[in-house]
């Protein structure tokens, strides 16, 4: 079962990296929130507002990519930390 439940964490979130180091669950819960509000925004959108929903999108898409960013970025400073001995 364990190896299952490292499966679908790998599958969903890439590699889950040391205990502590990738999204917590709060963090997928508002992403996948935020991904519900911008999809029923963006088909309410009328034609004048459809560029500047466009940019809105656009903005939650580099949001979104900051947010993984620095998950990478999390994960690699905690596999570097735990190389280092304790002072």
């Amino acid at each position: 079962m364990t190896g299952g439940k490292r499966d679908t964490r790998w599958m969903l979130f890439g590699d889950p990296g040391p205990q502590g180091a990738g999204l917590s669950v709060a963090v997928v819960v508002l992403m996948v929130l935020a991904t519900m509000a911008a999809a029923v925004g963006f088909m309410r959108l009328q034609d004048p507002m459809l560029g500047l929903g466009l940019i809105g999108i656009s903005v939650f898409l580099a949001v979104g990519a900051r947010i993984c960013q620095a998950r990478n970025q999390h994960q690699a400073l905690y596999r570097l930390l735990s190389r280092q001995p304790p002072p």
